[in-house]
């Protein structure tokens, strides 16, 4: 059974390196914040928004799970055999991207120590790494092998007001202003491309004209993803702003400013591209209807305004409002840094369209059966 799963993970790895390099990639981001700024429990950990996020841009998408599934259930495959070849996958990414985060932090002199001490620090870092790994791959098999997926509409909180009541909480543990804020947000941004086609409809007009409408009803339709990407965008500015503003005296300070980019980077570029990449039906029928490559870089132009943009701008409220329920002294304000990482995202998010777009004008008629 254990080398089936290693030929299994060996072959996925060979296959889709994507598939293990991405939870990998998130697993020696935590590692290596977790080495900088030690196990010392603080009110607001950096490294736990970073996991959030990592967790969130890790896990693989719900397209590629529901075919694989489906070929795993034609080929007679049980949910334990599922899930046991997911936690392989899983420990695999995991050791892989711990290890990873353990050579960066020893070149970094974020691991003191020697004999017993930095064996049992190396032995958290791959554990950790392992953890966030699970963490990011098998709660989306479980759900996607056990339970039918609800359709896309409002995040499964905000009937019952999570978010206000954690935003009400962080007075009293500011980690809780994490996730409020961002559940928050998502709410709002949600309901708002959901319920605002005339208003979406209205600031799209003067950039494009007839197509207003049209675009303002497609982002209507897809508001759960898009909202989700702009809560992705704007979680990893929020982080970036906050690691910016806060001087907590400690010499890890860059290795946070760097993760931010990096993070930043991803929510606004790969994860923005899964999204649009979950719209190429859409595209692919604008395109059939007689639609012109403009009017199809048009719907994706859109897209990447409200992502990159929205994102940017909900990613600054929600970073000084962290920094505000965070005790930590001010730093100077980092004009040059934020510049950076404005220019960041709006590259990843021009990236992002442009290879979306570039795939969308090869899809030919016979490609919406792959739908």
């Amino acid at each position: 059974m254990i080398a089936a799963m290693v030929l299994w993970v060996g072959g996925i790895a060979r296959v889709r390196p994507v598939r293990l390099g991405v939870p990998a990639a998130g697993a020696l981001i935590v590692t290596t914040l977790l080495a900088a700024h030690g196990w010392a429990w603080e009110p607001a950990p950096p490294w736990v928004p970073a996991t959030v996020l990592v967790v969130l841009l890790a896990a693989p998408s719900e397209r590629s799970l529901r075919g694989e599934h489906d070929l795993l259930r034609a080929r007679g495959a049980t949910g334990g055999q599922v899930l046991g070849l997911a936690a392989a996958e899983a420990a695999a990414a995991g050791l892989a991207g711990g290890l990873a985060g353990v050579v960066v932090s020893l070149a970094g002199g974020f691991l003191p120590g020697s004999g017993l001490t930095l064996v049992r620090e190396i032995v958290l870092l791959l554990l950790a790494g392992v953890f966030v790994a699970a963490l990011a791959v098998l709660p989306p098999v479980v759900r996607e092998w056990y339970f039918v997926p609800a359709d896309d509409g409002p995040p499964w909180w905000s009937p019952y007001g999570l978010d206000i009541i954690l935003l009400a909480l962080a007075f009293f543990w500011p980690l809780l202003g994490w996730a409020g804020g961002t559940m928050l947000l998502w709410r709002l941004v949600e309901l708002g491309l959901r319920k605002g086609k005339r208003a979406i409809g209205g600031v799209l007009r003067p950039l494009v004209s007839g197509l207003a409408g049209v675009l303002a009803l497609s982002i209507s339709w897809r508001s759960a993803l898009l909202a989700r990407s702009v809560a992705l965008v704007a979680l990893a500015v929020a982080f970036a702003i906050s690691s910016a503003l806060t001087r907590d005296g400690c010499v890890a300070a860059n290795v946070d400013r760097v993760v931010s980019l990096v993070l930043a980077a991803a929510a606004a570029g790969p994860s923005f591209g899964l999204a649009l990449n979950e719209r190429r039906r859409d595209l692919l029928i604008v395109s059939t209807l007689g639609g012109k490559r403009r009017q199809v870089a048009t719907f994706i132009a859109g897209d990447a305004l409200i992502v990159g943009g929205g994102g940017l701008i909900a990613g600054h409220l929600l970073g000084v409002l962290f920094v505000l329920l965070t005790p930590a002294e001010w730093a100077a304000f980092p004009h040059g840094y934020f510049a950076l990482l404005g220019a960041v995202v709006i590259a990843s998010c021009v990236a992002a369209s442009a290879r979306i777009a570039q795939l969308a004008a090869r899809d030919e008629v016979s490609d919406l059966r792959d739908y």
